[in-house]
């Protein structure tokens, strides 16, 4: 089925966000030494301050929505240094990239990268350097977090099959829908 021919309406895109929620909050791990491994690294300095790192250069040159264009770079070039394939350009900056065996179950974690066109009003070393232009929502943090579950989710890949979804603004249906027509 295309996802041309595939209808959403507000109850089945509901269901559809539930079940990913769901998804998201069940174990992937079938045992606990692999679940200890997992929040070994999840806790590991290197991983936080390389995360603290990448929210920081995402805060300090945020793009609007559709213009996130160094963003994606940056998505990217990251995804590129821990080996993971992707999909680009989905919706023409978003990214997807792919951790795992390529059979399902698959987990989708997603985030959004867009900026907001206002004035960062505080004095800090990490201020917006783009004038009229910030990360107010926090969507500066959902990529390096996003990141960072890749970085750690690379070292489980042969027990998961999961996307990492990285798109512009809430347009959840449209994307979801090219998510849906991926042949991976």
């Amino acid at each position: 089925m295309s996802c041309s021919s595939f209808k959403f309406n507000t109850f089945q895109f509901c269901i559809i966000i539930f079940i990913l929620h769901v998804f998201a909050a069940t174990p992937i791990l079938s045992d606990n030494s692999s679940f200890n491994n997992f929040l070994d690294i999840a806790k590991s300095p290197e991983v936080f301050y390389w995360m603290v790192s990448i929210r920081r250069k995402l805060h300090e040159n945020p793009e609007l929505g559709y213009q996130e264009f160094e963003t994606s770079k940056l998505i990217r070039s990251e995804l590129d240094k821990m080996g993971i394939p992707y999909k680009h350009p989905v919706a023409i900056t978003g990214v997807i990239g792919f951790i795992g065996t390529g059979f399902s179950p698959f987990v989708a974690i997603r985030a959004v990268m867009d900026a907001l066109p206002m004035q960062e009003m505080v004095e800090w070393e990490h201020k917006s350097k783009v004038d009229g232009k910030m990360h107010a929502c926090g969507h500066d943090a959902h990529v390096a977090m996003l990141l960072a579950a890749a970085k750690i989710l690379k070292h489980h890949e042969k027990e998961i099959q999961l996307f990492l979804f990285s798109n512009q603004q809430r347009k959840e249906v449209e994307d979801l829908r090219k998510l849906l027509n991926l042949e991976y």
